[in-house]
């Protein structure tokens, strides 16, 4: 069984010592560095071409997000962050998961049996869904967000791209499909009214049959959504009370 090489980076070094020691009874690991910063995480993953990455995401000189954007990676990134009670994560940086810390062994043992087994690991990313309560990360114009998953009320498609619209009425772009989306949010929340558009179940505050299909009033959204003629038999199917 070939053995994933990981480098730890962590700017704590008792998080990276502890890190190590709970990974050294794991087989399928082999630690073969550390580092502590952007900058010597670099030369280590030029010099030590590891399989898996252990990536704090708040690091002294930046954060993990920083240094994705500076190496060609095309191993495994796992991220490990204290940042709140909520699972982080990275809309578009492929990472295979989080840990959060403390690190339990249980939710390492658990990850580890997932990387470790190429049917289990493949796609895991793509198809894990968010939950309702998650926070995803998104970059505009330099800078990055993270929106809670309940705020959103409506996403549109914009050919390759969508815009996610929030209940304070902001507005983001992100490169992502309608079935991308789709396949990622909770399916009890949010509903695909039309191939252009999902919105938020809990943002609706009315709904009006025209025909055979309908019009959809959304919280702080000044115009109704159209729901297509397929979509809103589902809605129907799914949704409403019998």
């Amino acid at each position: 069984m070939k053995r994933l090489a990981s480098l730890i980076i962590d700017d704590e070094r008792l998080a990276r010592v502890s890190l190590r020691k709970k990974l050294a009874i794991f087989q399928q690991i082999e630690v073969v560095g550390e580092a502590s910063s952007i900058a010597s995480a670099i030369k280590a993953i030029n010099e030590l071409k590891p399989d898996l990455l252990f990536l704090d995401i708040q690091l002294s000189d930046g954060s993990g997000f920083d240094l994705l954007e500076k190496i060609e990676f095309s191993g495994k990134v796992v991220f490990v962050t204290a940042y709140d009670e909520y699972a982080l994560r990275a809309f578009e940086v492929n990472a295979v998961d989080y840990l959060l810390k403390p690190v339990s062994n249980t939710r390492l043992k658990s990850l580890i049996s997932k990387i470790s087994s190429p049917e289990k690991s493949e796609g895991l990313h793509s198809y894990q869904r968010f939950l309702y309560s998650d926070r995803i990360m998104i970059e505009q114009k330099g800078y990055l967000h993270f929106l809670l998953i309940k705020d959103i009320v409506m996403i549109t498609s914009a050919k390759d791209y969508s815009i996610i619209t929030t209940f304070d009425h902001k507005k983001f772009i992100v490169l992502s499909s309608m079935n991308d989306w789709e396949i990622k949010l909770p399916d009890d929340h949010f509903y695909r009214a039309h191939r252009s558009n999902i919105i938020n179940l809990n943002f609706i505050e009315k709904t009006i049959r025209v025909g055979s299909t309908a019009e959809i009033y959304m919280t702080n959204l000044p115009e109704p959504i159209k729901v297509s003629r397929n979509y809103y038999k589902i809605l129907r199917e799914k949704y409403f009370y019998k």
